[in-house]
């Protein structure tokens, strides 16, 4: 009797371990068209999606968490550019549209931690983590080692600088740099336009 237990036991584990790996092949394979370069990392495949023609540079990273059991998701536009080692944390949902360039080191989060009122009165104080959709629009250049916060929606062809912190929206075509991001003027930053495709249409 002991011996039949333990064998519905493990055929039930390795049923359940079956159908994770099911679902986790179908998932990748709805990302099969991505190119992705050396050491890329995705969790969660089936709660990505991504349009045609995307790129996902070496050791980028991304994950749409599961946060008090809500499901995040991350959405990928057409011709988007994640580049090396870019972090994207999905668990309120993260959506970028079409031709976003993100550069190298990007660190794009949907998701915070901090710990409960008075978390003195506990005697092991858990971390609460809360979640806030971010969305990038079209067209939009995000340069390398910046940081987007929770909750913000950036602008179509909006810019935002190398190392800024981006912790407020935005607007559609605006430039913004620092810590924390803060809008700039653009001063003939533009390259020139023929050595640039035309990010307008």
């Amino acid at each position: 009797m002991l011996g039949t237990q333990r064998i519905l036991a493990t055929a039930h584990v390795l049923g359940a371990m079956l159908a994770e790996f099911a679902r986790d092949v179908r998932g990748r394979s709805a990302l099969a068209h991505v190119r992705c370069g050396a050491g890329v990392r995705i969790r969660g495949w089936k709660r990505i999606r991504a349009g045609r023609d995307c790129f996902i540079d070496h050791g980028a990273y991304l994950n749409p968490s599961i946060v008090a059991e809500r499901r995040g998701r991350i959405v990928l536009g057409d011709r988007v550019e994640i580049g090396p080692a870019c972090v994207i944390w999905g668990g309120g949902g993260v959506t970028i549209g079409d031709d976003v360039h993100l550069g190298a080191g990007v660190h794009v989060t949907s998701q915070w931690g901090h710990f409960p009122p008075n978390p003195a009165a506990l005697e092991r104080p858990l971390l609460v983590v809360d979640v806030a959709p971010v969305r990038i629009d079209a067209c939009a250049i995000i340069y390398s080692g910046a940081i987007v916060a929770p909750g913000v929606h950036i602008g179509r062809n909006a810019i935002v600088a190398a190392g800024a912190v981006v912790l407020e929206d935005v607007a559609q075509g605006g430039f913004v740099a620092g810590v924390p991001a803060r809008p700039v003027r653009r001063r003939g930053l533009r390259p020139a336009p023929s050595s640039v495709p035309d990010r307008s249409a």
